[in-house]
């Protein structure tokens, strides 16, 4: 059974407990798992590549080797060797097979960053800040400067990006909206003000509906009565669409 094999054959929220397991202390980024979980699923396995994946098992400790230094799709046409009567479910193993895959990254194209972590000098701060600001007001952004100055005197903050993984289909952002509800935990009492920038292609627009449905989730789901959001309009062939979340402490 190759890597991709295993993986069609488990879903996500069968694999989240084991994934849990691995990952304690560190809920807030489930969702990156999931989409990486469904990117894994939509890709095809190099044809020409011959690799194996030695899994080694005592009682319930587990060991991957040789699946995560190499392309996704190499990872996926690996082989998996398995104990000799294993114990281990389809399930225990496709969680440790995405989170050694992961390991460097949540998609082959990059890496997840914090920009806001609560650390370094103050210079250093405030050039991420500036970074960031000129990251979301960017032409074809509905965000100004003037929206989003104030970002340079929170007390404290957090990014994360999201990223659809519809393969074309479904609802967009009720697949982020997801990921932010069902697939992380955060202790959101810790903020009081959030910025939500959605990036979307002008050649697949949102529906009033998608948008609308997915601004009353999120406002539900952070409860804070100061929420901007804005949306950046690209010139791409992306049928998908990102969010990027600032949560953000002011005095």
């Amino acid at each position: 059974m190759t890597v991709k094999e295993l993986i069609m054959k488990v879903g996500f929220d069968d694999l989240l407990p084991y994934l849990k397991e691995i990952i304690v202390g560190h809920f807030d980024n489930i969702y990156a798992f999931r989409e990486a979980y469904d990117m894994l699923r939509n890709m095809q396995p190099s044809p020409e590549f011959v690799g194996k994946v030695w899994i080694e098992q005592e009682e319930d400790w587990i060991s991957i080797q040789s699946l995560d230094a190499d392309f996704w799709e190499n990872e996926l046409a690996k082989e998996l060797v398995l104990p000799r009567n294993t114990t281990l479910s389809k399930e225990k193993i496709a969680a440790h097979c995405i989170y050694d895959i992961t390991f460097y990254g949540f998609s082959p194209a990059e890496i997840i960053e914090n920009f806001w972590k609560n650390h370094g000098s103050i210079q250093s701060k405030m050039e991420r800040r500036k970074s960031i600001i000129q990251e979301l007001t960017v032409s074809g952004s509905s965000f100004t400067y003037k929206d989003l100055a104030y970002l340079l005197q929170v007390e404290y903050g957090t990014r994360y990006d999201y990223h659809s993984i519809t393969n074309g289909q479904g609802n967009r952002l009720a697949y982020i909206a997801d990921s932010m509800t069902k697939y992380q935990q955060l202790d959101l009492s810790r903020y009081n003000n959030a910025v939500v920038c959605i990036r979307v292609s002008a050649q697949y627009p949102l529906t009033n509906k998608e948008l609308d449905d997915f601004k009353c989730n999120v406002r539900s789901w952070l409860n804070y009565e100061d929420i901007q959001f804005g949306i950046i309009t690209e010139d791409s062939d992306c049928k998908e669409a990102t969010i990027t979340l600032l949560l953000n402490k002011q005095a």
